[in-house]
């Protein structure tokens, strides 16, 4: 029986990046077999709530960061790691082993049972002799929910039965069975150097998940890849190990995970070999960090938060597919006493079935997600112009999660199901984006959605599932790109960063690290090195050279007894989350807690940047916000510090605002040694009733 357990996300979901190192601030079908055939992998993608900074430029900016960190972060060091001579230091074997030995003395399991367990997933119980855990097709789809399979074009052979029929089901949606059926019974352990072997191809560290409250320190991964796929494009699997590693001092917020981020920052430092680096990464993800558990462990996979996926496309004997198909799979067991450990199969978290983005308004789990769930979300995914802050905002309720995640069919293409939906689903999602005065479509919306599912991070598709733009050969014909395939998926961006490696982020294949050694590196996508790495590595040095507070990374920091507040992680401007501020009323007072300006540059003016809602009830007065500053140990009580008109502010966007010079007594007092503790802020927003939400973000004192 497979589990359908709930899982717990991270409030916002970031897709899968490397910006230079001496510059780090600037720092389908008729192609299938073609993509196939390409020997590169899906591994490290995904759309977190989390955001970058606006970027410093220039030498300034660059001094700057010098003077705060030891040496500049390179983000192939600590953000994604593939080196050849770092990654072998991990192997399969020593990864399920350690799982096994965390679950008690009395399992008798070996990396082999563990492994084969794994793949038992996908084969039917009527062809199964072992009976050592779920198959396929313990759970019959509904005939209402399959997803019809076409043959290939003309000149390539039929697909086989299987591969054109769901057998079975997860989580009450269909799945293809079988799957991965020459890994069922093989021994990866026998012969490291066999196709059937698998190698270790990428570290990934994803502090960048680590939502705002710290309720975890984020997800730290490995990735293996099946050596098939060096030579065969047509057999090859990925086995990602995603941990969500607790935070020991959740009280403390993401402070809690400071340790982990300095670990990650000093794999940077240029006088550590690649030795002593992968001692220290072996250690960190079997050992752990002082205080910390090892991220290697059975419960950071599952079902609270973390899981293992596997992006595959093997079949025996070259069989073709009829898709790459990402499954997600978490950790039960009976304890460190216990007697048993199993890896199961469950849904694919922020992958809605696409059933229900079409017609089917008999299902009860349709008429709920177009009636309910999906416009509430509409906001979060509009909110942002940087792909790496799409989300929902929220959990996906697990009744809509599908079993797994591909393209071909169509069960993640969210556009295609669109054209058959009901006007009033398009409707309902178009009064969501007026409301909030936004020019985005419900085209581009669903295509934000799709974006984050699994199949639609690592094949981007536009409605009629083609899945990259095309050059053209010398006598007009279509060529696919693949050193640089970009996506016809319209998510409303300004430009197209949707490219990956055909279907994945990370490859089975090599390239030089530089051109100063011999040594070599698995290749990476460009979605990851020009979009993904240059935010996580923003995420990084925000959290390490901003202030929390006047940055609202704290949440339920700042208060209100008119205003409603909250943390928004979508429209951002440094940090992960900026200040959401509704006002229901007219006057709303949003108050700071008490804080230190040790380790501020102290100017004569209070500087922050404000987001003003297009869409407002009285367009010619919104109104004025003011700022008070109190420092109670330097006799400065709720003193007046300027005050501002919004009329005139661009809406939409955020703009910076700057209140008047202050009293040349507060700026002293503020820069006094020692730096006083115990400074507060008030911004009053003198505005029209129910004319938000406004955010805040990024506050300073700025000459």
């Amino acid at each position: 029986m497979f589990l359908k357990s709930s899982s717990s996300i991270s409030p916002v979901r970031s897709h899968a990046g490397c910006a230079p190192a001496g510059a780090f601030w600037r720092a389908r079908r008729a192609a299938l077999v073609s993509l196939a055939l390409l020997p590169v992998a899906c591994s490290d993608a995904g759309p977190v709530d989390g955001a970058p900074a606006e970027v410093l430029e220039g030498d300034v900016a660059e001094a700057a960061l010098e003077l705060a960190l030891p040496f500049a972060i390179d983000p192939r060091k600590s953000l994604i790691v593939t080196e050849t001579d770092v990654v072998s230091a991990f192997t399969l074997e020593d990864v399920l082993q350690q799982l096994i030995d965390q679950a008690g003395a009395s399992v008798t399991a070996t990396p082999l049972t563990v492994f084969r367990q794994l793949m038992n997933n996908h084969r039917p119980g009527a062809s199964d002799p072992n009976n050592i855990g779920p198959n396929c097709d313990d759970e019959p789809p509904n005939a209402g929910d399959l997803e019809p399979v076409d043959d290939p074009p003309p000149g390539l052979p039929p697909f086989p039965p299987e591969e054109k029929n769901q057998t079975g089901s997860i989580n009450d949606w269909p799945i293809f069975c079988p799957r991965t059926a020459d890994d069922i019974d093989s021994d990866p352990f026998a012969d490291a150097e066999s196709d059937s072997a698998y190698m270790a191809t990428t570290l990934a560290n994803r502090f960048d998940l680590a939502p705002p409250d710290g309720a975890h320190c984020g997800e730290y991964r490995v990735v293996f890849a099946k050596r098939s796929g060096i030579t065969n494009g047509l057999n090859r699997n990925f086995i990602i190990f995603e941990a969500r590693l607790p935070n020991p001092n959740p009280s403390q917020g993401r402070l809690g995970c400071q340790a982990v981020v300095d670990f990650w920052v000093n794999q940077s430092d240029p006088a550590k070999s690649p030795a002593t680096r992968a001692a220290e990464l072996h250690d960190f993800y079997f050992d752990g960090l002082s205080g910390f558990e090892p991220v290697i462990h059975i419960d950071h996979y599952g079902p609270e938060g973390g899981q293992i996926r596997t992006n595959e496309f093997v079949r025996p004997n070259g069989l073709p597919l009829t898709s790459w198909s990402l499954r997600q799979f978490e950790i039960a067991h009976a304890g460190p006493t216990g007697g048993w450990l199993l890896i199961a199969p469950s849904f694919v978290t922020d992958n809605p079935a696409g059933k229900l983005f079409t017609n089917a308004s008999g299902d009860p789990r349709v008429t709920s997600f177009q009636g309910t769930f999906f416009p509430s979300v509409v906001e979060r995914l509009a909110a942002t112009d940087d792909i790496n802050r799409f989300a929902y905002g929220e959990a996906v309720p697990s009744q809509y999660e599908a079993g797994e995640s591909l393209m071909i069919p169509l069960h993640n293409n969210y556009l295609n199901k669109l054209t058959s939906a009901p006007t009033a689903f398009r409707n309902g999602i178009q009064a969501e984006l007026t409301a909030m005065g936004s020019s985005l479509t419900p085209e581009q919306i669903v295509g934000r959605a799709q974006s984050l599912a699994c199949a639609g991070c690592h094949e981007p598709v536009n409605v009629d599932n083609e899945f990259f733009k095309t050059k053209l050969d010398e006598n007009g014909q279509p060529v696919p790109d693949f050193d640089d395939p970009e996506s016809p998926l319209d998510v409303g961006l300004p430009s197209n960063p949707l490219r990956t490696l055909g279907f994945t982020h990370t490859s089975e294949q090599t390239e030089a690290v530089d051109e100063t050694t011999t040594r070599q590196r698995f290749r990476i996508s460009k979605m990851l090195s020009d979009v993904f790495l240059p935010f996580r590595q923003q995420v990084m040095e925000d959290f390490l050279l901003n202030h929390p507070i006047l940055g609202f990374e704290k949440p339920g920091a700042w208060t209100s007894t008119q205003a409603q507040l909250s943390v928004h992680t979508g429209r951002v401007v440094e940090g992960i989350s900026s200040l959401e501020i509704l006002t229901p009323g007219a006057f709303h007072a949003v108050v700071s807690p008490n804080f230190s300006t040790a380790g501020l540059t102290i100017g004569n003016k209070i500087t922050v940047d404000l987001f003003v809602s297009p869409a407002q009830p009285n367009p010619s007065w919104v109104g004025n916000v003011e700022v008070l500053i109190s420092i109670p140990s330097a006799g400065i009580n709720n003193e007046w510090a300027g005050n501002v008109p919004l009329t005139p502010v661009t809406r939409g966007s955020f703009q910076r605002i700057q209140f008047g010079s202050l009293a040349t007594a507060t700026k002293n007092a503020l820069s006094a040694t020692p730096r006083p503790t115990d400074v507060k802020l008030q911004f009053n927003f003198n505005v029209t009733s129910n004319s938000g939400p406004y955010y805040l973000d990024n506050v300073r004192f700025e000459n």
